[in-house]
C-alpha cells in the first residue's frame, strides 16, 4: 500500500493560506494551514523576533482532521515540543511531538503515537525527508520537486499516518529551520 501525494508549499512561512494536498489524479484529498492565536500574534510573525513566533498548523484529510499546536514558552524553553491533536468521526487523540534536533542542517523531529516513535530526518542537501518507525522502519518519504515554488511529492507506504499528519510535521520543520 504506497500512495503518492502533492503539494505546492507558499514562498512565504508566515502566509496562513490553505495548502492543498492533491492525489496522483489532481483530486484535493485534504489540506494544511497554518493557524495564529490572535491579529497580534500574526504581526509578531513578521518581526525577526524568532523566540517569540508560534507555530500551530489545522489541517484535514483521510477523513481526519489535524491540529498541531505549540506548547507553552516555559516547556519550550529547552526544545520545542507540540500537542497533535488527531479527529475522526469516533475519537479524537492526542500524541507528542517534540524536536530532537542537534545540528541545525540536519533537522530531526520525533512524533510519538500509538505507542511507536516516528522519526523524521529532512535531509536539506538532497532535499528529501524520510519518515520511520524507530528510526529503522520507512513508512513515509517526503520530496522535493522543484525550489521555486516549492513542490512536494509525499508518497506513504503504510496506513499508521495520515497524509495530513505527515504533511504537517514537514511544514512545522520548515517552518523551524
Amino acid at each position: 500500500m504506497s500512495m503518492e501525494f502533492f503539494t505546492v508549499l507558499p514562498m512565504r512561512k508566515y502566509l496562513d493560506k490553505q495548502i492543498v494536498i492533491s492525489d496522483s489524479d489532481s483530486t484535493k484529498v485534504g489540506f494544511i494551514q497554518r493557524r495564529y492565536k490572535s491579529r497580534l500574534d500574526k504581526v509578531i510573525n513578521y518581526l525577526p523576533l524568532s523566540f517569540l513566533e508560534t507555530r500551530n498548523i489545522d489541517g484535514e484529510g483521510g477523513g481526519y482532521q489535524l491540529k498541531i499546536r505549540e506548547q507553552s514558552f516555559k516547556s519550550n524553553l529547552t526544545k520545542l515540543k507540540w500537542d497533535v491533536y488527531l479527529k475522526d468521526v469516533n475519537k479524537e487523540s492526542s500524541f507528542l511531538l517534540r524536536d530532537k534536533t542537534k545540528i541545525s542542517t540536519n533537522p530531526r523531529m520525533v512524533y510519538h503515537k500509538n505507542n511507536k516513535e516516528y522519526v523524521f530526518k529532512k535531509d536539506i542537501f538532497n532535499r528529501t525527508c524520510d519518515i520511520s518507525i524507530d528510526g529503522h522502519i520507512s513508512c513515509a518519504e517526503i520530496k522535493m520537486d522543484k525550489k521555486f515554488p516549492p513542490s512536494l511529492r509525499i508518497k506513504v507506504k503504510t496506513d499508521d499516518l495520515t497524509v495530513a499528519e505527515v504533511l504537517g510535521v514537514y511544514y512545522i520543520i520548515n517552518l523551524v529551520y
